[in-house]
């Protein structure tokens, strides 16, 4: 028996750690030979080509790892996929989207059954059945004894109940052939589970937390070292949430720094100590790189979606893990939450931009079925898309208008803040305006009243472009010269990498003559950050 195993990415950078799970656990455990085949495909790949690659590689049954930026095209692809091969092949799925909403699979008949929550174990017990059952009509009987699956029976759906949770360290290593991954990010997992309850979020309905080995996690981590990877990205929801599991493993990645790869972690800046904070801050830059989920900074919102933590305790885990310099930080922000209109979350957004992370991400409630936020939604007035990626289209507190003016202005956040061209002119032009959020509202204005929405100009233009923004809003030429010269700096920071832009620029003020002083080569830029200073 042949089984394909199908993901479709979202990038080619991207990988689907799932599918190699599914496979490295089943080839491991299996009783009988099936044979097991993984295909990856991404949502930019041609429609055509992906069904086509499918069908021809003639499997006796295909499964789909589902995901809400990949679901639409998964659900096309089986609908055709089953009007090509009809009875000819089973077909399976599992992932987030089966889990929560099995029905959109099994109602048409185009699935055969879905695996719900973890799916090493149900996939090999599943494989060991198809193979060992002599019948489509025998296989139907069987698979009802195991459990974690959702079937379509006598017109209607079944569960056969919650399979057990899998023992971590029974999972082999999914990286043993690297040359699979050339290019592309390892993701990689030491923990599952999250202790939290943030109601948004589908890691709250697996509150289950439980760890790999830390001593299998060292020499896993070491093989990555040993092959220079680039970047391992850490999946676990909390890495943090066991404070001697991550110390382990933090200290031994800086003991055993190849100079080469980056970890990057998901962290709760709520529970972060002040000893993780000093030793974090031991470490080589670019070896580390954090993700914190802030999400608001309104207490009663906070209360509102189960995430409880002092905003003044997050802002002091910040600048504590930012303060070395080291350690490339990213700051998350979600629109739409509950009791936070559009004033409520201005502050809210110039509170976390204020602490000046590397990335500052402005996202949108995703109302993801199965979480509790999904089940509040007429409490809340949300209303979202009933297509994935299920982003709200309007709130009791906010409406469809307030969430369009912040999608413009996390595009402004993206393009000037996040793409790091203008790091030495903003915190300049911010002060032109009463706050950071004002001055990407106001660049939105401009950049879609040109319609550079629409036009999509190049990283270079986007420095004449505010060049431009900003001298509508200059109130005197002392700032003209000071803010317009760095705006240029910081172009040839990042273009001009054959020239040098060096020497002192002197303007006269009225209160006396300032100098700004540049020293810029490609050699500082390759051995750090291009010093500029400003004298008095």
């Amino acid at each position: 028996m042949k089984i394909l195993l199908v993901a479709v990415n979202a990038k080619y950078i991207h990988s689907c750690p799932a599918v190699y799970s599914l496979k490295g656990y089943a080839d491991k455990y299996k009783k009988n030979n099936e044979e097991i085949e993984i295909a990856e495909y991404t949502i930019n790949d041609r429609y055509n080509d992906i069904l086509a690659d499918i069908v021809l590689k003639n499997a006796d049954v295909v499964a789909f790892s589902t995901y809400i930026w990949n679901v639409d095209r998964v659900q096309k692809l089986i609908s055709d996929l089953r009007k090509i091969r009809e009875n000819e092949v089973m077909i399976w799925a599992g992932g987030p989207e089966c889990t929560n909403s099995p029905e959109k699979f099994l109602l048409d008949g185009q699935c055969d059954l879905c695996i719900s929550g973890e799916g090493e174990e149900i996939f090999l017990e599943l494989c060991d059945t198809a193979e060992n059952c002599k019948s489509i009509e025998e296989f139907e009987i069987c698979v009802r004894k195991i459990r974690g699956l959702s079937l379509f029976e006598n017109g209607e759906i079944i569960y056969t109940g919650p399979a057990a949770i899998v023992d971590m360290d029974k999972i082999p290593f999914l990286y043993n052939d690297l040359e699979l991954f050339d290019n592309r990010i390892i993701y990689y997992e030491s923990s599952r589970g999250c202790p939290f309850n943030c109601s948004y979020c589908l890691s709250s309905i697996d509150r289950k937390v439980r760890f790999r080995n830390v001593d299998t996690v060292k020499k896993e981590l070491q093989f990555f070292l040993d092959n220079k990877v680039k970047q391992v990205k850490f999946v676990d929801r909390t890495f943090n949430c066991n404070y001697d599991h991550a110390m382990e493993i933090w200290k031994y990645i800086n003991e055993h720094d190849n100079g080469i790869t980056n970890f990057h972690f998901e962290i709760e800046a709520g529970i972060m100590t002040d000893d993780e904070i000093a030793y974090v801050n031991t470490l080589r830059p670019g070896l580390v790189q954090m993700e914190i989920g802030i999400q608001s900074t309104n207490e009663e919102t906070l209360k509102l979606v189960n995430r409880h933590y002092q905003i003044d305790k997050i802002e002091h885990v910040v600048e504590g893990v930012r303060k070395a310099g080291n350690i490339n930080l990213h700051l998350d922000l979600i629109a739409g939450l509950p009791n936070e209109d559009i004033n409520i979350f201005k502050k809210s957004f110039n509170r976390v931009y204020n602490m000046r992370a590397n990335q500052f991400q402005l996202g949108f409630l995703k109302v993801l079925n199965g979480t509790d936020i999904a089940r509040k939604s007429e409490e809340f007035g949300i209303v979202a898309s009933s297509d994935s990626p299920y982003q709200v289209l309007k709130t009791k507190w906010m409406s469809y208008e307030d969430l369009v003016k912040l999608e413009n202005i996390s595009d402004m956040t993206e393009n000037f803040y996040n793409s790091q061209f203008f790091i030495r002119s903003l915190p300049y032009i911010e002060k032109l305006f009463d706050s950071p959020f004002d001055m990407y509202e106001k660049l939105s204005e401009y950049y879609i009243g040109m319609e550079y929405n629409i036009k999509q100009p190049s990283a270079q233009k986007r420095y004449d472009i505010m060049k431009d923004f900003v001298k509508r809003y200059i109130r005197d030429d002392d700032e003209s010269k000071i803010i317009l010269t760095y705006i240029d700096f910081d172009k040839c920071l990042h273009f001009n990498k054959s020239r040098r832009m060096e020497g002192i620029y002197k303007f006269e003020f009225e209160n006396g003559e300032q100098e700004i002083r540049f020293d810029y080569s490609v050699r500082n830029k390759i051995n750090g950050e291009a010093k500029y200073i400003i004298l008095n």
